[in-house]
């Protein structure tokens, strides 16, 4: 795939990503654990989430640094793109009164976030803040699934002990992201004649 393009893929997918995780912040019905964080900082210090995700991101790339893992631009710019985004649509939007409204858009805004994350991964330019982390952790022996899960489970735990956004938003993409991208990416492959190489599998 020639490079234009896949930069085009990777800045739909920030852009799209970062709307996503505002919608399902403005609904009120549950966040990815990443968020959980995110969402957990801005209430108890009173900043914009967009804003603490680029503190929390900022974190995540200098502990990989600090562990031998060089930052990566792109990683850099997945972070600035997905907060900046994620402050425009909260800062855009009035959060929906109706829970049949929230309903509504919790679905399309998980079904435009895992949208987003497949074009992430077609762009291949880098893992998120998270991923890398997550990589610096494997580099020094720990295996790739624990490695995922204790970082989830860090993110979620500190940002529910925060007060953080939890809800059937946060179940459903826990329980769900991992086997949608196993029924999308393969058809992907095809259509591309050429296999999808995952550096480090999403943390959510």
């Amino acid at each position: 795939m020639r490079l234009w393009l896949r930069i085009l893929l990777f800045v739909c997918g920030v852009v799209i990503g970062g709307a996503s995780v505002g919608a399902l912040l403005l609904v009120r019905l549950g966040v990815a654990p990443y968020d959980v964080l995110n969402s957990g900082i801005a209430k108890q210090s009173g900043l914009d989430v967009g804003t603490t995700s680029w503190i929390v991101g900022a974190a995540s790339i200098l502990g990989a640094w600090a562990l031998g893992r060089r930052p990566r631009p792109f990683s850099v710019a997945a972070v600035i793109g997905f907060g900046a985004m994620i402050n425009l649509f909260l800062n855009t939007f009035d959060e929906p009164v109706s829970l049949l409204s929230r309903s509504l858009i919790l679905g399309v805004a998980l079904i435009a976030l895992w949208g987003a994350i497949t074009l992430l991964l077609l762009a291949r330019l880098g893992a998120g803040p998270a991923e890398e982390l997550m990589l610096a952790i494997v580099a020094r022996g720990v295996h790739l699934r624990h490695a995922r899960w204790g970082i989830e489970a860090v993110l979620f735990t500190a940002g529910f002990a925060l007060g953080g956004q939890v809800g059937v938003g946060t179940v459903i993409l826990v329980l769900a992201t991992g086997p949608v991208l196993a029924w999308v990416l393969p058809p992907l492959e095809g259509w591309l004649h050429e296999p999808i190489h995952i550096e480090a599998p999403p943390v959510i």
